[in-house]
């Protein structure tokens, strides 16, 4: 009887929903309809009920019905406290949401999730089956408190009427400031970009602070419907367009009757797609990176057979970064990845830490950069690192795999999704150590037997790139 209830509820809500968009002049396909996927494990989604050509018209959003600070009704002497893009659009959510029936976004908010499975929302056990992953660094819970404690609380608190505070304590105001945070993370687009997909701004190490121009650059919103569909690299089929006063969502490819319709991420890792949207699905593994910062280099060439003394280290650092070729982190990619399995840059890194003091200095003398192909030293030494950051991963026991694999409950969930980020970037070492075993065997096979042993742990070979 509950679950027929949830059902009802789901649907009633949904109905709710589509009749708020249609009063908000709303145009939508009759060729296709919102749909109950959670036995798919994925929610609402939108279906064809009739096939659909290319380049049609699937429903058309008015800008007034997009929610964004401009829209809301926040008043305007808040309004003008506001600068940051996101921490703006948090305070008109939680104001509109504070409203209730009274805000006209009410049945827009009712089919919005109120709860994350984004590491946001993570207890720290559960964190620690993302140890090694960089995504676990890039959380910003801390920050995030402090942005929240320190520039939301304190305006919710000096317009406590006018947000309806009702003598909620500030605790429950940083949870409502979370929630709406990862809302927007999950569901808002950039308005001001024209070629628009889902938001895919870079949001600073931490996933909450912004690079400062684009703060200012870009205007969030949320886009009812538009957010309504699921996200698939391989299948996606629409894309929303922007126009004048409104914007358009349209089919980019034929669609079955049946089909379900989906919107895309961009070339986002498994890591990143948990991040900001709380799943893991394998339509994203081909995307997936592994990200090995320059400390971490820095620290093995130090401790490692070259034996570099720091002097040299930072010398060579330093003329690289003169160049304009170090960064903070590098990504290695899958075997097959278009743009590379090693960055330049990183090779060129690598290149010139492998070379000996006099051939530094005549590299330096000449003004050079060294070459961007991998040679058999840099290769070596590349590997090693790839060895090393391959001991930095949670550990799986095959026992606690096993019971992951029968446990329903939200912590087993989410250990099942850390693990499929763990999987994913293991994969992107191995396939890094083969490649370079396999170019330069000279010169790595004891870095290749190394991952043998390494994966023969965690129960898989090494793919071939």
């Amino acid at each position: 009887m509950a679950d027929d209830m949830e059902v009802d509820d789901l649907e009633g809500r949904s109905n709710s929903f589509l009749n708020w968009l249609k009063q908000s002049a709303t145009t939508i396909s009759t060729k296709i309809q919102l749909a109950d996927l959670r036995d798919q494990s994925a929610g609402r989604g939108v279906l064809a009920k009739q096939d659909i050509a290319e380049d049609e018209v699937l429903f058309t959003i008015r800008r007034s019905s997009i929610l964004t600070v401009d829209n809301s009704e926040l008043p305007g002497d808040v309004k003008k406290q506001l600068d940051d893009p996101w921490l703006s659009l948090i305070v008109a959510m939680i104001y509109e949401h504070q409203l209730g029936g009274d805000s006209r976004w009410k049945a827009y908010f009712d089919v919005l999730p109120t709860e994350f499975d984004t590491p946001m929302f993570w207890s720290d056990e559960e964190l620690e089956y993302l140890r090694g992953s960089a995504v676990k660094e890039k959380i910003g819970k801390t920050s995030a408190d402090e942005a929240f404690s320190t520039k939301i609380i304190p305006l919710l608190g000096q317009h406590a009427k006018v947000f309806r505070l009702d003598g909620m304590s500030n605790q429950q105001l940083l949870e409502l400031c979370h929630r709406m945070g990862s809302t927007i993370m999950a569901y808002a687009f950039d308005l001001e970009t024209s070629d628009l997909e889902r938001s895919s701004s870079k949001h600073g190490e931490d996933g909450w602070e912004e690079d400062e121009e684009e703060s200012q650059a870009l205007s969030k919103g949320m886009v009812p419907l538009a957010d309504m569909l699921n996200a698939d690299a391989d299948r996606n089929n629409a894309r929303l367009f922007y126009e004048e006063d409104k914007v358009v969502m349209k089919s980019i490819k034929p669609i079955k009757a049946g089909e379900e319709i989906f919107n895309d991420y961009g070339p986002l890792p498994s890591a990143d797609v948990l991040r900001r949207y709380g799943y893991t699905t394998p339509n994203y593994e081909k995307y997936d990176v592994v990200e090995v910062s320059l400390d971490f280099i820095k620290d093995h060439v130090k401790d490692g057979p070259q034996k570099l003394q720091e002097q040299d280290l930072d010398e060579r650092i330093r003329y690289l970064d003169e160049q304009g070729v170090v960064d903070d982190a590098f990504d290695i990619s899958r075997a097959d990845n278009e743009d590379g399995q090693f960055p330049d840059e990183l090779c060129m890194l690598f290149n010139t830490l492998a070379l000996s003091r006099d051939e530094f200095a005549k590299l330096k003398k000449k003004d050079k950069l060294p070459r961007s192909e991998l040679e058999p030293a840099a290769a070596r030494l590349l590997s090693d690192i790839c060895q090393e950051r391959l001991t930095t991963y949670c550990q799986w026991s095959e026992e606690e795999f096993k019971t992951l694999d029968t446990d329903n409950s939200k912590t087993a969930r989410r250990k099942r999704m850390a693990l499929q980020v763990l999987k994913g970037e293991k994969e992107v070492l191995g396939e890094a150590i083969l490649a370079l075993s396999n170019q330069f065997p000279q010169t790595v096979n004891s870095s290749k037997r190394k991952a043998g042993n390494e994966d023969a742990v965690n129960g898989k070979k090494p793919r071939a790139g």
